[in-house]
């Protein structure tokens, strides 16, 4: 969340909307948020529901339990997803350039 963040220009240049859905519950996030601060908005997934939904949802690994991947989905206007990068432990994400290409190609 932090590196979206620290891009989220970017992401406001090629007219997209960033959403972090967090598997914690909103006074976790709420306590989280006092001390952070974020141009998007952090959901909260305390039923795990969407995780899982998404396929990123993890009982237990070596590093977490009842969590997700860290994950990010591109979805076009219509709401269909054009990129989906999962990544494999919680500091793996993808690059950059990787996802400003998947945005660049859905401007008109």
């Amino acid at each position: 969340m932090g590196h979206v963040r620290e891009i989220y220009s970017e992401f406001e240049k090629r007219g997209a909307r960033v959403a972090v859905i967090m598997a914690e519950s909103v006074p976790r996030i709420s306590e989280f948020l006092e001390k952070h601060s974020y141009p998007f908005p952090l959901l909260s997934d305390v039923r795990r529901t969407v995780v899982k939904a998404y396929g990123v949802y993890v009982r237990v690994n070596f590093e977490s339990v009842n969590i997700s991947r860290p994950a990010e989905f591109v979805l076009d206007a219509e709401g269909i997803i054009r990129y989906i990068y999962i990544g494999r432990i919680q500091t793996d994400f993808p690059p950059d350039e990787d996802v400003f290409a998947v945005l660049d190609s859905l401007q008109p």
